[in-house]
């Protein structure tokens, strides 16, 4: 067997395929022992192989072929094990981030679904000011500057319009969330 070492080292196919047929069924087994499919057992054995081919310059006359491929083999199976936790896992959070997505998306539309309903019980003034001050954050003389009003005006509409939303309790709420999901 210590030839065929040397000749794979080489590049001589005939030695490779003599090691293919002599191991493949025995490759194939352990695969199968380990994942008990025989199409995955089939792709790892030919992982194996190609491997077997690919680093053939780093076989050694120390230890027999079988030992070199059993080995090559066995990093070929922890490949294939890590590759597949990090699909599940990348999947997972793929999943979480959507669903999360998904909720925030939900939330901030019923949030500002329900804030439009709370201020459209304004005037349309006092409501252009309020979103103005309270969702934009201009100051009261920019607003009194942008609506050819007074700034008092503007101190007026926001005073009516906090005594008008007072019975939401929740606009603060809605506020906060606004500014948060903007």
């Amino acid at each position: 067997m210590t030839g065929y070492i040397e000749d794979i080292r080489q590049g001589n196919h005939k030695s490779f395929e003599i090691v293919f047929k002599l191991w493949h069924k025995k490759v194939f087994a352990y695969f199968f022992n380990k994942t008990a499919s025989d199409d995955l057992a089939e792709e790892l054995t030919q992982l194996a192989f190609i491997k077997l081919w690919r680093f053939k310059h780093t076989l050694s006359d120390d230890y027999p072929i079988d030992i070199q491929l059993f080995k090559i083999s066995k990093s070929t199976l922890l490949d294939y094990f890590k590759k597949v936790a990090t699909e599940d896992r990348n999947l997972y959070l793929y999943k979480l981030e959507t669903e999360t997505n998904i909720i925030e998306q939900s939330l901030h539309f019923d949030t500002k679904r329900q804030l439009d309903e709370v201020l459209n019980c304004l005037p349309p003034v006092r409501k252009q000011v309020f979103v103005l001050s309270r969702l934009q954050g201009y100051s009261y003389k920019e607003i009194a500057e942008q609506l050819s009003i007074s700034p008092r005006t503007v101190e007026k509409h926001i005073s009516l319009a906090i005594k008008q939303l007072d019975g939401y309790a929740y606009i603060p709420a809605f506020i906060l969330l606004l500014k948060f999901f903007s």
